[in-house]
């Protein structure tokens, strides 16, 4: 995720690196939990898409935070993020929730 929205960001990445590290581990941490409660059978695919996009939701606000030129590198960086994370949650959770 890191690398994706650094990349992503280009030259911004360092004024909002801080801020998004924060908010990614907090994505990564609770979109494993989902994905491994999905793996165990604990919790339906149908289940952790619903708990997956309050997730994305709420990484979306995030987007709204910055103003000026780091806005859109903000946007840029977080759509690569889920990416990558929406990619891993897949894998994870061995079947296809996005």
């Amino acid at each position: 995720m890191r690398d994706a929205a650094r990349i992503a960001a280009g030259p911004h990445w360092n004024a909002i690196r801080d801020y998004l590290e924060k908010k990614f581990a907090e994505a990564k941490k609770e979109a494993k939990a989902i994905a491994l409660e999905v793996a165990a059978g604990t919790k339906t695919p149908e289940q952790a898409k619903i708990e997956l996009q309050v997730l994305e939701d709420s990484l979306q606000d995030v987007k709204l935070a910055p103003s000026g030129e780091s806005k859109v590198a903000v946007q840029a960086a977080i759509d690569a993020a889920l990416d990558v994370l929406w990619s891993a949650v897949n894998s994870a959770a061995k079947v296809a929730i996005f």
